[in-house]
């Protein structure tokens, strides 16, 4: 096996962020690039003992594999019954996995300085108070890998890891070929969330359960489902524990099969899950429905289809469930997300359009609405063509608010409108000669200013100047960038400036 080339990067990365003292640095990489991989080759580099933490058995268990796999050596596991580490003969293994909950509870057993790496699989959970304890009990280098950097409980990671020393973005990757295309359905549901509360970041489990379990949005979650999957091995991710079985006893009783879909959830042991999770795996089970228990490090290739049967606030939660169908397989063309959207909801739910759209609420606002326009139609629509079309339409739209400053007055970009100066009374006292002087300087029109009455200048003076106070670009900046075909409104100074003399030298050079 081979290191895919940005998993070389991240890695020189990570080395070279320690070179320059950053002792805590984080890795975002999407869910399916291999981050395992990514870590388990920096423990294999190490120069000394490592440790690696996560919080749930399965991933001890799947980290363990893939590690002694890659590295083709014994991993310590340091969990429950198992003593791999803290063994009394106080031998050392060189890589040890451990669960966070039972490290914890093991420190005193543990040297500071017993290990020269520290690596947080899923390292959005370092925040936590138990994170906290295990991490600051060690002298060791830290790193962190996740997929999504952002908490829904908006503690920021940046009070564990002081440097993000590589970042490979979803779209990225799927363009590159790591991850496969995903097309977005949504599905419009009678369900009704106007009185369902928020907590802890998310909606109520227990108010969202009252409503979701009712039979009659059950079948309008089932039936969908079992009508676009096909062949594609699916995963469900239900509102709550009883959700996830009332669905998956609709979907058996619409197929006529009692194995046909299954239910899973964290009251169900390690040792009964495991022969349910090999027989979906193995394709016995269709469908596997959850809640919130394979949001992370379940890794099933084949899953093509990802339909999230309840409503999520996090845009990283989100992210999480999507990503359990990203990874490429051989037939695999790529993956379809279903959402179900309510019908009365106050909340902003989370949707596929979500994991693209970033920061930008107005291309957000526009992809959500060509989502909607297309399922409407019967249709999925890819991401990757979905934010292209958002583009195109926060394009268009630039180009017609450039296309009226310019017909209208470049000034009203900035707030300046002439219309509502009324040229000074009879007699009363003109601008000064200071004023004036000043309207030049910043690029106002001399016909324009020229009949405003002293007070009206001041009046005018004073706009002005509360623009410069909070960095805003002048009007002289905005009447150039117009021309350019930029938008000036709520453009800083700097940036303005930046751009004309980035223009200015397209222009010297001929471009």
């Amino acid at each position: 096996m081979q290191l895919r080339p940005y998993q070389q990067t991240a890695i020189a990365s990570v080395r070279e962020a320690y070179r320059q003292g950053h002792r805590a640095v984080l890795v975002v990489m999407p869910t399916g690039t291999g981050k395992t991989v990514l870590f388990a080759e920096i423990a294999r580099l190490a120069k000394g003992p490592v440790l690696v933490l996560a919080h749930r058995q399965e991933l001890v268990e799947q980290a363990r594999e893939k590690i002694a796999a890659w590295c083709n050596d014994v991993v310590a596991v340091e969990m429950a019954h198992h003593r791999d580490f803290t063994r009394p003969d106080g031998s050392r293994p060189k890589i040890t996995v451990a669960s966070i909950q039972t490290l914890q509870k093991r420190l005193h057993d543990v040297p500071k300085d017993a290990f020269k790496i520290v690596i947080v699989d899923e390292a959005h959970h370092a925040t936590a108070d138990s994170y906290r304890a295990v991490l600051g009990h060690f002298t060791a280098w830290l790193l962190g890998v996740t997929a999504t950097p952002d908490r829904s409980d908006r503690v920021p990671l940046g009070e564990v890891f002081s440097h993000v020393a590589f970042e490979y973005d979803m779209r990225t990757a799927i363009r590159d070929g790591w991850l496969c295309p995903i097309r977005s359905f949504l599905v419009q549901t009678q369900a009704d969330f106007s009185h369902v509360r928020k907590v802890a970041g998310e909606l109520s489990t227990r108010d969202v359960e009252a409503v979701l379990d009712q039979e009659l949005h059950l079948a309008e979650i089932a039936t969908p489902i079992l009508r676009e999957r096909g062949e594609r091995p699916t995963i469900v991710f239900a509102a709550s524990v009883a959700h996830a079985h009332s669905l998956t006893r609709v979907m058996n009783q619409q197929v006529g099969r009692a194995d046909f879909a299954a239910a899973l959830d964290g009251g169900t042991g390690f040792e009964l899950r495991a022969p349910v999770l090999q027989r979906f795996r193995s394709g016995a089970i269709k469908v596997l429905v959850n809640c919130s228990l394979f949001t992370e490090g379940f890794d099933v290739p084949d899953i093509a289809l990802v339909a999230i049967a309840r409503p999520v606030l996090s845009r990283s939660f989100y992210a999480q469930m999507v990503g359990r169908g990203t990874r490429p397989a051989k037939g695999k063309r790529d993956l379809l997300v279903l959402d179900f959207v309510p019908r009365n909801c106050r909340h902003s739910l989370a949707q596929a359009v979500d994991i693209f759209a970033g920061g930008d609420d107005e291309l957000m606002a526009s992809a959500r609405r060509i989502a909607a326009a297309a399922s409407a139609a019967g249709e999925a629509i890819a991401l990757e063509l979905l934010m292209e079309l958002a583009q195109q339409e926060q394009e268009a739209k630039q180009a017609d608010v450039v296309y009226q400053l310019r017909r209208r007055d470049p000034f009203a970009a900035v707030g300046i409108d002439f219309t509502k100066y009324r040229r000074r009374p009879e007699g009363g006292e003109r601008a000064s000669a200071e004023q004036l002087a000043f309207f030049r300087k910043a690029g106002l029109p001399a016909d324009e200013v020229a009949g405003l009455s002293l007070r009206q200048a001041e009046a005018l003076r004073e706009q002005l100047l509360e623009r410069k106070a909070v960095g805003l670009c002048t009007p002289k900046q905005a009447k150039q960038l117009v021309e350019i075909g930029y938008d000036p409104r709520d453009m800083y100074y700097d940036q303005a400036k930046e751009l004309l003399r980035d223009a200015k030298d397209k222009r010297r050079r001929g471009g």
